[in-house]
């Protein structure tokens, strides 16, 4: 191992280990400096062992080799390590050196050796065996080349100590891939709603819009941004809001419990009024940065109907198309006689299409249909 690791080597080491999970081939920068560190001439972490089609997940640094295997059977090393591996399923957290589980005459002998890593000029090999975020088994491998000595006491012990700071930062890492994942899927969903979405901060400031509340900001009837803050045209309208905004802003300072509070905005092209709904967000002081969303406007046009999608009504309920199209026309708010002048129908077959519906959505009555379907489209619109 490298003599006189300074605070500042082993620093960059954690460093790279702490971030390793947003580098485009994860942990990279940390292997290459764990070998430095320690000599090797290959580090490899795997976070899920290949099992059927699955080839698992495996990131790997060494002389000859520097890459992320996802999935495909593109390499032996994969395709046969499990397969005639000579460290499996080490006692946890603990540091288990090659020459502790079989002899190197054994070594020399084997498959795995023959194959995968005399090519590699792999040796002397450490592992640990630590858990992920899910409680599931993920593995560290280290190695070292046949003229190099073999792991000594003072290198197990550090790469021991070492095991504690990966099992928590991977832990770590996958937890926050996972947010990520979510947060983008949430922000996905919203952007599509018809109604308006709007983030402020502690200030009531905007900090985002969804792609709605663009239009309506965009159209300025009676509702726009100005330095950055929602504008209400109407002085009353704008007194309110600002009334409003300014409550849940000094209950959150306070500590308190800020209201939720509602109120209507006239428009200047006479439209139908927005309706506006202001709700504050839970607040997590500890984990409170500038850019963190204090409260949520909602902006709804009464007049623009939700989008019903046929397909999703056919597989949701097995209708036929026009079963849905008849369905659709009636979440919308037509009656049935509208429905089918609409879509050009006799009223007999729309009652006996009617009655198929209720039969496959197991309603009885119309207005049942109405809000069954309008409930499964605040699901997955």
């Amino acid at each position: 191992m490298k003599n006189n690791i300074t605070i500042s080597d082993y620093s960059k080491l954690l460093g790279h280990l702490y971030e390793g999970h947003i580098e485009e081939h994860p942990y990279s920068n940390f292997l290459a400096s764990l070998r430095e560190i320690m000599e090797l001439n290959f580090a490899a972490i795997n976070l899920r062992e290949p099992i059927g089609s699955d080839g698992g997940l495996m990131f790997i640094s060494s002389d000859l080799l520097q890459k992320t295997y996802i999935n495909p059977h593109d390499h032996p090393y994969i395709d046969r390590y499990y397969t005639s591996n000579l460290m499996p399923n080490l006692p946890w957290g603990e540091v288990v050196t090659l020459d502790g589980v079989t002899s190197y005459n054994s070594l020399e002998s084997s498959d795995l050796y023959k194959i995968c890593m005399e090519p590699m000029d792999l040796y002397h090999m450490a592992g640990i065996d630590l858990r992920n975020a899910n409680g599931q088994r993920f593995t560290v491998r280290i190695c070292r080349p046949k003229t190099a000595p073999n792991f000594n006491t003072e290198e197990r012990q550090f790469f021991g100590e070492l095991g504690s700071h990966i099992q928590r930062a991977v832990a770590t890492g996958m937890q926050l891939i996972q947010l990520d994942t979510e947060r983008r899927l949430y922000a996905k969903t919203i952007s599509g709603k018809s109604i308006g979405i709007i983030t402020l901060d502690e200030q009531g400031k905007v900090l985002n819009c969804n792609l709605a509340a663009d239009e309506i900001i965009a159209n300025k009837d009676g509702i726009s941004l100005v330095n950055q803050q929602i504008y209400a045209n109407n002085p009353s309208a704008r007194s309110k809001l600002n009334g409003y905004i300014q409550e849940i802003i000094a209950a959150q300072r306070a500590g308190n419990l800020p209201p939720v509070n509602a109120l209507s905005v006239e428009r200047s092209s006479n439209m139908p009024d927005y309706e506006i709904l202001i709700k504050p967000l839970a607040i997590e002081r500890i984990v409170e940065s500038v850019q963190t969303p204090h409260m949520m406007i909602f902006i709804n046009a009464p007049e623009k109907k939700n989008e019903i999608d046929i397909r999703m009504l056919m597989s949701l309920y097995n209708l036929t198309r026009a079963e849905a199209m008849l369905a659709r026309h009636l979440a919308a708010g037509e009656s049935l006689g509208d429905s089918a002048n609409l879509l050009g129908i006799a009223r007999n077959t729309a009652r006996a299409q009617l009655r198929a519906i209720f039969s496959k959505t197991g309603v009885t009555q119309q207005s049942m249909l109405v809000s069954l379907i309008l409930k499964s489209l605040a699901t997955f619109h």
